[in-house]
């Protein structure tokens, strides 16, 4: 009998310590859930798999701001010119989202443009309302909880609606005198004709978590206008190239 319960006894024990024991590796195995969970990257986890951590696969926006332009000049074997002035442009894009770190941007700008243009013995301040037609292909980093980072490039073409010339006689002697000019031609038909262009452009901007964007646009042409200057001076800058360029910063919106 006293055999019989000792064996009892020893056996509950054991269960016991078994039963312990089990418990111990219960606990250090959460231990090491728990630690997993912690150092565990949710955030790329739900930028992963949660939609709604991402802008839509279509999405749009409008957005407005300044620009500086000019005229990159090369192979002239005459005395002439860019200078860059301020302009404004307006406009809204629709952006299509392929992945998570890739879009397809086309826009859409109403943009007047103002530079002032030298040539020999006048002195041109040009003017002239368009639009723009950029498309980019544009990265981008970040979430909504935190906002994004985007830049990229692509291409763009031009459209002169209207302009106008305010030309000027300049004494290239005496480079600060400038008085008006006695010519009476009109020349604006000639920009409304010429200078529509295309070319290449580039972007790099940062957009807040509640979807207001600040950009910073650059577009040159890849067309030379030169000829509508030919046409205008004769063959006094015929074999010059004439590329427009201009910056702009602009501020937008974006709806999610």
């Amino acid at each position: 009998m006293k055999k019989f319960i000792l064996i009892i006894a020893m056996s509950c024990v054991a269960i016991g310590l078994a039963a312990q024991a089990k418990d111990s590796a219960l606990v250090v195995k959460l231990d090491e859930v728990k630690q997993q969970l912690v150092e565990f990257d949710t955030e790329r986890m739900l930028d992963s798999l949660d939609q709604e951590k991402l802008p839509r696969l279509v999405s749009g926006g409008l957005f407005a701001g300044a620009n500086i332009s000019n005229f990159i000049i090369t192979r002239n074997h005459k005395p002439m010119s860019s200078y860059m002035r301020i302009g404004a442009e307006l406009g809204g894009f629709i952006d299509f989202r392929v992945t998570k770190h890739f879009s397809i941007q086309p826009q859409v700008i109403f943009t007047a443009q103002q530079n002032y243009f030298a040539a020999t013995d006048t002195a041109n301040t040009l003017w002239s309302f368009g639009a723009e037609i950029p498309v980019y292909f544009l990265g981008r980093f970040g979430n909504m909880q935190k906002g994004y980072v985007q830049f990229g490039g692509g291409i763009y073409t031009h459209f002169t609606f209207a302009s106008n010339v305010k030309d000027k006689y300049k004494n290239w002697d005496d480079p600060t005198t400038v008085q008006p000019s006695t010519d009476t031609h009109d020349y604006s038909h000639l920009y409304r004709l010429h200078d529509n262009h295309f070319g290449v452009c580039l972007t790099v901007g940062y957009e807040f978590t509640f979807g207001m964007q600040i950009n910073a646009h650059y577009k040159i042409s890849l067309s030379d206008i030169a000829g509508f200057y030919s046409d205008m001076k004769g063959q006094e800058i015929a074999d010059a190239l004439i590329y427009p360029q201009s910056v702009s910063l602009v501020v937008g919106y974006r709806w999610k």
